[in-house]
């Protein structure tokens, strides 16, 4: 069994039960493969793999535009580090997803993103304070909790440059 973290994410290599030459994967605490085929070491190194190409692609957010498909899930990223937007995916703080299910066309031709978060909300989804259920993502269960400095300076950046300014 390995424990270590890896460019701030929390890393588990365990042996299977019953099977010796497989390994179970979890980031995060998120069981990424059952029974993977191999030793340890070589399961390390294909996270340390994984980790480093989506911090080379642009890390949230621009990893569904560089490799489809894959690595938009949040365990897959530094806790805190990173918004949920609705669609369960990982972006920057005040960002956007740029996989195909995010990037919306609209009736009239145009591309829309989701918003970006406003600051106060959760650190883990993108519900706000008031109201918000603990409940609604049955895979990750949490009560409302405070977001990071970093999430908080990155939503209001982004949320200051879409809503628009009235005149003193």
């Amino acid at each position: 069994m390995i424990r270590t973290t890896y460019r701030g994410r929390p890393l588990k290599v365990l042996a299977v039960r019953g099977n010796p030459g497989r390994r179970k994967l979890v980031i995060n605490g998120h069981t990424i493969n059952h029974g993977w085929d191999g030793d340890d070491t070589q399961a390390l190194d294909w996270f340390r793999n994984v980790i480093d190409r989506i911090e080379d692609s642009g890390g949230a957010g621009m990893v569904a535009m560089l490799i489809p498909g894959q690595y938009t899930e949040p365990w897959w990223y530094e806790p805190g580090a990173v918004d949920i937007n609705p669609a369960r995916h990982a972006t920057r703080p005040g960002g956007c997803c740029a996989c195909p299910m995010c990037v919306i066309d609209d009736a009239d031709g145009n591309r829309a993103r989701y918003m970006p978060l406003t600051p106060d909300a959760c650190r883990y989804c993108h519900q706000v304070r008031d109201g918000h259920r603990h409940d609604v993502d049955f895979m990750n269960p949490h009560p409302y909790t405070e977001p990071t400095p970093a999430q908080q300076a990155g939503r209001q950046a982004a949320y200051a440059a879409v809503t628009p300014r009235t005149a003193t």
